[in-house]
């Protein structure tokens, strides 16, 4: 089967190179690939440890320490339990791309820019060429415009912007996230290996970009002086956020198409990781490619459960109360006296606690962070 995958992001990518090995012939159409992306780069424990493409000699960062702020005055630092890596995500599409070729993929640089249906498949049109396949995977993003072709489209309020700058040289292996009163969303610092990388991520609403830019260039003047920023780069995107009603009309597959990664709206609301779920959905669909809809339950039972559950906590999380005070602000102050809840709160952070199992969890410490918080175990 000829399968056309458009947009070459790492779930794109790991989708070609599963198919191609599976026998079939797939063309990747992408027009700038591998590029950076305005993302920390964060590499939670499973997704370390589930696909083969992190046992490599790929650059990576391994984190040692992370620090959770609330303001200026509440902070909380993390010993991770389990392994978590930073790296550049031009780094990992290169990478990814040099397996396709050696895959046997058929690697096509340009911008796809209209998609028809035909009779037993698809036609696709960039300004220099066409082709005709007989499978479209749309791996192209949050704007996907294979999403806008064959479903609908994310709106507006589906979607969350990321600021980021990359500041050339080297940190230590610590890892900082910042919340800031009245603020939904976060920044963050991470140490790549070449860089570091400041960001942000926030709720796509009018006129907060512009705020956004200056609040997180003040964060870097801030922690490292104003020099830095002359020789920063400078990166904007969009990313998925779906509310609790979005994952009930999420079509992700229909008659020989289907969606996978940021296009598929796969990425957790509360903190922006994707690269898990990229990953993981490109797998599904390697393994369900003749059959979409099993393709859609197995991602719905695998993943849409964990991200549906995520999006009802969003508002409780980044607009909660919690015995008097902002939620999160609470949680890191008893955090800091209570080691079992900061190991809590960090694989929250990092993507290795289960939302949907977040709260039986909670209960069943209860008696570890009294102990902790009466006899002052920390």
């Amino acid at each position: 089967m000829h399968i056309a995958v458009v947009g070459a992001g790492p779930a794109g990518t790991w989708a070609s190179i599963l198919l191609a090995r599976r026998g079939h012939f797939v063309t990747l159409i992408d027009p700038q690939a591998p590029w950076e992306k305005p993302c920390g780069g964060g590499v939670t424990a499973k997704a370390l440890s589930q696909f083969g493409i992190f046992t490599s000699d790929l650059p990576r960062k391994n984190i040692d320490q992370i620090t959770i702020y609330f303001g200026d005055t509440n902070s909380v630092t993390v010993t991770p339990q389990k392994p978590i890596a930073v790296l550049s995500r031009r780094e990992l599409g290169k990478y990814l791309l040099d397996a396709a070729e050696i895959a046997g993929v058929s690697i096509l640089k340009g911008r796809v820019n209209h998609i028809e249906p035909i009779a037993r498949g698809w036609h696709l049109f960039s300004r220099d060429t066409s082709l005709q396949s007989d499978f479209l995977i749309g791996a192209d993003g949050a704007t996907s415009l294979v999403r806008r072709t064959v479903a609908t489209a994310l709106q507006p309020e589906e979607l969350a912007v990321t600021l980021g700058y990359f500041i050339p040289g080297s940190g230590p292996a610590h890892m900082k996230v910042y919340f800031v009163p009245g603020f939904e969303g976060y920044i963050w610092s991470f140490p790549r290996p070449s860089h570091i990388s400041y960001g942000l991520i926030t709720r796509s609403e009018p006129g907060w970009t512009a705020r956004a830019k200056t609040l997180l260039s003040n964060f870097i003047v801030a922690d490292l002086g104003p020099d830095p920023l002359k020789h920063a780069e400078f990166y904007s995107a969009p990313v998925p956020c779906l509310g609790p009603h979005s994952w009930a009309r999420n079509r992700i597959s229909g008659e020989r198409w289907a969606l996978i990664g940021d296009a598929a709206g796969l990425v957790d609301p509360i903190t922006g990781e994707g690269i898990h779920y990229a990953f993981k959905s490109a797998e599904l669909l390697a393994q369900t490619i003749e059959k979409p809809d099993e393709y859609a339950s197995q991602v719905g039972r695998e993943i849409g459960r964990e991200l549906a559950r995520a999006a009802r906590m969003y508002r409780r999380f980044y607009r909660g109360r919690f015995l008097g005070a902002d939620f999160r602000k609470r949680t890191i102050q008893l955090s800091r006296r209570s080691r079992t809840l900061r190991s809590v709160l960090g694989d929250l952070i990092l993507g290795n606690q289960s939302y949907l199992t977040l709260k039986k969890d909670l209960v069943f410490s209860i008696p570890s962070i009294g102990i902790d918080l009466i006899t002052g175990r920390i």
